[in-house]
């Protein structure tokens, strides 16, 4: 059986593992003494110590930095890839992945994830958890298309002002948001943009709701996986476990950590992220 790799971007928040088959291309973070690959040369501390001084942007991946990626897949021995990339609509990295693999020669499948953060990287496990269970090439690929539209990410953010500044919301909605102290809950739509699901006062309201529909789409599910990951303040991650327990503990999978720096610099410093994919 043909050897298959993941390939995905930073922006899935999911740890690079070579030796298992998955492969994580950087996106930059960019200040303006210079630009710096998300994961590799900035972490999300660093981030938040400059976030207020500059205004950092963001940039999809070099492709020599993905051609790279494929290449580390063939030495390893691997003859295909399935590759990942964050929503089109939110980053040109499908692009840029798209442009590194028709540039090779190993058969591959992109899909656009519709998704970002950890919905993109539990999208990329999923397709990893196929893969080792023995499914082919092809079905994997097919499952994954799929599946993405099951992929749920909801978030909270007390303070838009980065968002707005990435144009990733306008600032309409900012100044809202902003005024009246109300946490907006985001998701993402079936483009795989920024969409609001609603707006309660108060972070821990924002975040008792997130929790709740999680427990409530995930009850009756036999299998899925689940993540959470949190910015700077991330004081209320155990909260958020402690009420999430007993669905966490029964999941296939199940994923914590901090979000990235790029997405640190479109989320900042007070974002909170739960996303799950029932199968």
């Amino acid at each position: 059986m043909n050897k298959i790799a993941i390939l995905t971007d930073s922006a899935s928040n999911i740890n690079e593992d070579m030796a298992k088959g998955i492969f994580v291309v950087p996106l930059y973070v960019n200040f303006r003494e210079a630009s710096k690959k998300d994961l590799l040369e900035i972490t999300p501390e660093e981030l938040y110590e400059k976030i207020e001084k500059e205004e950092p942007t963001t940039s999809a991946p070099a492709i020599d930095d993905i051609v790279e990626k494929i290449e580390s897949a063939k030495r390893k021995g691997f003859e295909k890839i399935i590759a990942v990339g964050a929503s089109q609509t939110l980053s040109g990295t499908y692009n840029a992945m798209r442009l590194a693999l028709e540039s090779q020669d190993m058969e591959y499948r992109l899909i656009d994830s519709k998704s970002i953060s950890m919905g993109e990287g539990l999208l990329a496990m999923y397709g990893h958890y196929l893969i080792e269970r023995g499914v082919d090439f092809h079905d994997v690929a097919e499952r994954l298309e799929e599946k993405k539209g099951d992929v749920r990410v909801f978030a909270t953010i007390s303070d838009l002002t980065y968002l707005i500044r990435g144009g990733r919301l306008n600032a309409v909605q900012g100044f809202i948001g902003g005024t009246l102290r109300v946490n907006p809950i985001l998701t993402l739509d079936e483009k795989g943009a920024i969409d609001k699901c609603k707006s309660v006062v108060g972070k821990k309201r924002a975040l008792s709701f997130i929790v709740e529909k999680a427990k409530e789409d995930l009850q009756n599910q036999e299998h899925y996986f689940l993540a959470v990951a949190y910015a700077k303040d991330k004081e209320d991650t155990d909260r958020i476990k402690a009420k999430l327990s007993d669905t966490f503990e029964t999941a296939d999978l199940y994923l914590e950590g901090p979000i990235t720096a790029v997405l640190g610099t479109h989320a900042g410093p007070s974002a909170y992220v739960v996303s799950y994919l029932p199968f």
